[in-house]
């Protein structure tokens, strides 16, 4: 069966999208360590995984690799370590739910810097996909967002923001690999958590948890977005990382028992659905190419 580069990016991104989902329940899982401790130690073997990957790839080219990735590379880092950020520290300040729910208005802000920055038209299907899910999203937390946690919602909404740009960028130079500056957003993102951290000392179970997320749950989870980002536009790449926020109350439900509701799991398949018709479409377009 062949596969067009689009088809296998939206594959990519999918996958990126389930292995991002187990963020929120991971967090949840620390016992007392902050979220400049978790954004510092993380961000190590986060930035070791996609370094061996380059290393792996490029070999003696390496530093070629690093050295084409230019200023667009710089900004891609900037935003990546401003994103991770974002990500933990308004993770624990605020519920799963309410970060899933500001997440998910990635899509919109992907749409809007397709249409300003790539003057990409947004298709009619995926226009439809990307209603339908935001229906399906409304629906997963029409009983709104908690109030109380109002300043870890706005940190989190620099995450959707952060990631429409970061998308827009990877896509305008499709010709550049960008793992170069996704490993250089690591470092960022590391030495952020090192500098405002109140001191170093973590538990050996917080530790182990945070080396996890930066080398398996998050290294390849960016790996598999930088990939795929260059073959997808962003505002339908945004849509295929909706399963992040579809299976992340459920990871929360399984893993500490925050049991979501029966609204909020049909608007999870409601969101499910729409995600599906666009990537049926997308398979169906690659066999007719």
């Amino acid at each position: 069966m062949k596969y067009n580069n689009e088809t296998l990016g939206a594959i990519a991104l999918i996958f990126a999208g389930i292995f991002l989902s187990f963020g929120g329940v991971i967090i949840k899982y620390m016992e007392s360590a902050s979220a400049w401790q978790v954004t510092g130690y993380r961000s190590i073997t986060f930035s070791l995984a996609i370094l061996l990957y380059i290393f792996l790839k490029y070999k003696k080219d390496t530093p070629k690799v690093f050295q084409k990735i230019g200023y667009n590379g710089i900004l891609v880092a900037v935003i990546l370590g401003f994103s991770n950020t974002c990500f933990v520290w308004g993770m624990s300040t605020t519920s799963v739910s309410n970060a899933v729910f500001i997440m998910s208005t990635g899509p919109l802000f992907a749409a809007v810097c397709s249409y300003f920055f790539l003057k990409r038209t947004i298709g009619r299907k995926t226009l439809i996909a990307i209603g339908g899910s935001m229906i399906g999203i409304s629906i997963m937390f029409s009983g709104g967002i908690e109030s109380t946690n109002y300043i870890g919602n706005i940190i989190i909404l620099g995450v959707p923001i952060a990631f429409a740009f970061q998308l827009t960028i990877l896509n305008f130079n499709s010709h550049i690999d960008f793992m170069p500056a996704t490993f250089l957003g690591g470092v960022f993102s590391s030495l952020i958590g090192f500098v405002f951290m109140s001191s170093l000392d973590i538990s050996t179970h917080d530790l182990l948890l945070c080396l996890f997320m930066g080398a398996f749950q998050v290294g390849i989870g960016f790996m598999l977005i930088t990939i795929g980002s260059r073959y997808i536009p962003p505002h339908r790449a945004a849509l295929f990382l909706l399963m992040e926020p579809v299976l992340a109350p459920i990871w929360a439900w399984l893993g500490v028992g925050e049991i979501p509701a029966a609204v909020e799991m049909l608007g999870g398949l409601v969101v499910l659905s729409f995600v599906s018709y666009k990537i049926i479409d997308q398979f169906k377009n690659t066999q007719n190419g």
